[in-house]
């Protein structure tokens, strides 16, 4: 499911296809304001998008033989909700 089917699949209940479109984006742009500023989203019952900060490391390229610093960095990781989990796994 990508942005369009999810926009199509919410303006399918109630919603006008560009109020849909409206809220869609909305909400994402929300998320990703919070992460920029360094804050964790939790939404329940599906996961938790946190931001990890990672450290400069020495890396070696065999290529050209030689050492490169990787420059410090944010990554987002996504940790999915034990609810979610459950409800995968159900055999």
């Amino acid at each position: 499911m990508n942005k369009n089917d999810l926009i199509n699949e919410l303006s399918s209940y109630t919603l006008t296809k560009n109020d849909a479109r409206k809220f869609v984006n909305t909400i994402f742009d929300t998320i990703i304001n919070a992460l920029i500023t360094g804050q964790k989203v939790n939404i329940q019952n599906l996961g938790s998008f946190v931001p990890k900060y990672y450290k400069s490391k020495k890396m070696y390229n065999p290529k050209k033989k030689k050492y490169l610093l990787i420059n410090p960095r944010e990554k987002i990781k996504f940790v999915v909700s034990k609810n979610l989990l459950k409800k995968i796994n159900i055999k």
